[in-house]
C-alpha cells in the first residue's frame, strides 16, 4: 500500500515538475509588445499635447512655482 502511494506521489510530483517550467515561463514573458505600444502611445500623446499648449503649460507650472516660492518667502 506505501509502495503505490509513494509511487503516485512520486508521478504527480513529476507532472508537476514538467508543467511548471512551461507556466512559469509563460507567465514571466509578460507582454512585452503591449507595454512597448502603450509606451510609444502615451509619449506620441506627451508631444501632441506639449505642441498644442506648450505656452499655457509653461505659463501654469510658472504661476504654480511663483505661489509656492511665495509661500515659502512669507514665512510662519
Amino acid at each position: 500500500m506505501m509502495s503505490s502511494l509513494a509511487q503516485r506521489i512520486g508521478r504527480a510530483r513529476l507532472r508537476l515538475v514538467a508543467w511548471l517550467p512551461t507556466a512559469a515561463g509563460g507567465r514571466e514573458r509578460g507582454d512585452v509588445p503591449g507595454w512597448v505600444m502603450i509606451t510609444l502611445m502615451t509619449a506620441v500623446l506627451v508631444v501632441i499635447i506639449w505642441g498644442i499648449a506648450s505656452d499655457q503649460l509653461r505659463q501654469l507650472l510658472t504661476s504654480a512655482f511663483d505661489k509656492i516660492s511665495n509661500q515659502s518667502n512669507a514665512g510662519p
